[in-house]
């Protein structure tokens, strides 16, 4: 029987460094929908470290904004699956200890873009206006996270160079920028591997295959959903951001009455668009699972790549799955297991 370890890792700005493995859970969430990855460790309270408290008394040895790594594993293999910094720490019996990941830097300060704001004073035959007029300022992808992100040391990888357009902010910290992003290009936001990620959704970094037989490693397969295309009514609407930052009409497709997700692309014309809104409905309706899976720690999975389930009573049922999010718990209790969001239906 496999045997559940782990270790935490945390460096106060003393760069003092004290790793302990007695922890009562561990729970982390992991999803690019989230733009934030989030830990949650609970302690005995009266953990010490050279007979002073590590967390709480007068004068505690670690605090919030705390360098914080995370790994799980089974004897003898550990893996590091989360890194980032303490959030919080809680005052009660026991400690808990509420972390994020890199992306808690990213809401410490704020920025306005442009930095200086051009206006239009006079009219074109030079009479002074009541109320001056913004010159409008465009911005690439690039150009937006390099003066975000530059004086703080943090690398970033796009999945295109995006004209956005004009883009202003006045005091938003660069979390928010990335959660605009979102909310108006479609782009997503995520960290992985200390490298901030920006691009549509199930644009994973790397991804990465495994096959879970389902009388072997799922945990829960017995209660696992089930659904049929006929009975799944969803609808897709799909808009298009354009280079001068001004949007298509929205392309609708799929059952009139169904859930509505909306779908975001850049610089696609209609009929493009009408295929990717097409082919949305074709990954999402469809014969097969739905829900969450849990099984065991390893192999240990991200969002972005991909899960094969398979059957040996039920074979027809066989199928690959896009991972929409991970969620890992770890504990006296639990032992180590993941559970998995399921997302579109690749094969």
């Amino acid at each position: 029987m496999f045997q559940a370890q782990c270790n935490i890792s945390i460096t106060n700005n003393d760069v003092k460094n004290i790793n302990f493995n007695f922890v009562h859970s561990i729970e982390i969430e992991s999803s690019y929908e989230n733009l934030t990855d989030t830990c949650k460790i609970i302690i005995p309270r009266k953990l010490t470290f050279e007979d002073k408290p590590l967390f709480s008394g007068d004068t505690p040895i670690f605090k919030r904004g705390d360098k914080i790594e995370v790994s799980i594993g089974y004897v003898p293999n550990i893996t590091k699956v989360f890194s980032g910094y303490i959030k919080n720490v809680g005052s009660n019996v026991p400690t808990v200890l509420e972390c994020e990941d890199e992306m808690y830097l990213l809401k410490q300060y704020t920025v306005n873009y442009p930095s200086k704001v051009g206006l239009i004073e006079r009219s074109k035959k030079g009479k002074l206006l009541k109320h001056p007029q913004v010159i409008p300022f465009s911005v690439k992808l690039d150009e937006l996270l390099d003066y975000c992100l530059t004086d703080h040391d943090i690398s970033y990888e796009i999945i295109d160079n995006i004209d956005l357009g004009s883009f202003r902010v006045i005091n938003a910290t660069p979390a928010s920028v990335l959660d605009k992003l979102k909310s108006e290009y479609g782009l997503y936001s995520y960290f992985r591997d200390g490298v901030l990620h920006v691009g549509f959704a199930n644009d994973a970094s790397v991804t990465s295959e495994a096959e879970f037989k389902m009388e072997e490693v799922i945990i829960n397969s017995d209660t696992l959903e089930w659904q049929r295309a006929e009975d799944v009514r969803i609808k897709c609407v799909a808009i298009s951001m354009n280079p001068d930052n001004t949007k298509s009409d929205p392309i609708e497709f799929g059952d009139p009455d169904g859930n509505q997700i909306t779908i975001h692309k850049y610089n696609m014309d209609a009929k493009s668009l009408e295929f990717a809104a097409k082919e949305w409905i074709k990954e999402n309706k469809y014969t097969g699972y739905r829900g969450e899976v849990e099984t065991f720690g390893e192999p240990i999975m991200k969002h972005g790549d991909r899960i094969k389930l398979t059957s040996v009573k039920l074979p027809e049922r066989d199928g690959t799955y896009l991972i929409k999010k991970v969620k890992r718990v770890y504990g006296v209790d639990n032992g180590n297991h993941q559970i998995f969001t399921l997302g579109a239906k690749v094969g």
